[in-house]
């Protein structure tokens, strides 16, 4: 089981569906959790509803990054804002650059969902990691 930490700025839209999809679609082969260097209260409700419109009725809560400093992690993937975690620096760190749906729509912030699930795809399921 690999164990993927997937880190955001906020903790309430990228890296929040990130651990969703991989909890709901490769719970088989990934176990996943988000954190945040700065987070919001609460998820971010367009992306509560994008993972709705795929099957996922994901309730969470945004997490501080400091929650996993003690987890036993394979991967840490940063969403594209350049997060840093000195505190587990033997961690492999891999930053996907995934744009900032919080402004977009519907059918754009179902894009980045969509290529958040194609990312943990080609990253995690295909490479057989």
């Amino acid at each position: 089981m690999i164990k993927v930490l997937f880190l955001c700025v906020e903790n309430s839209c990228r890296s929040q569906m990130a651990e969703a999809i991989c909890n709901n679609f490769f719970s088989d082969k990934l176990k996943a959790y988000s954190a945040g260097s700065n987070p919001v209260e609460k998820i971010n409700i367009k992306a509560q509803k994008s993972l709705l419109r795929i099957g996922i009725n994901h309730i969470g809560s945004p997490k501080i990054i400091a929650t996993f400093k003690n987890h036993d992690l394979d991967f840490i993937v940063t969403m594209g804002c350049g997060d840093v975690c000195p505190f587990i620096p033997k961690i492999k760190k891999i930053d996907w650059q995934i744009p900032d749906p919080k402004p977009l729509e519907n059918e754009e912030f179902d894009q980045i969902r969509d290529l958040i699930k194609s990312k943990i795809i080609s990253e995690f399921i295909e490479n057989d990691k």
